[in-house]
């Protein structure tokens, strides 16, 4: 039986003990459509305008304009009547 050989440890092919890393492609990210895009509604907000700061330059003005209606009192009194209506309508 010399033609016929058995197979030896060296003709057969052993498999690694430790498995080969694989390597995954990333996947492409999903483009986001009108079905998946989350609404977008503004949102309620407490805050309040800041209010313009009044300046005596502009209650000078005002008093100025309340003497010169013919309503007005002294120059205290028109001057407090001013600031009084520009921090109100401010």
């Amino acid at each position: 039986m010399a033609a016929k050989e058995t197979k030896t440890e060296a003709m057969v092919t052993k498999k690694p003990t430790t498995p080969k890393a694989t390597t995954k492609k990333a996947a492409a990210p999903e483009k986001e459509t009108a079905a998946t895009k989350k609404p977008t509604t503004p949102k309620a907000t407490t805050k309040k305008a800041a209010a313009p700061e009044i300046t005596q330059e502009m209650i000078a003005e005002r008093a100025y304009h309340i003497s010169q209606s013919g309503e007005g009192g002294t120059e205290e009194e028109n001057w407090l009547q001013a600031e009084a209506e520009l921090r109100q309508g401010a």
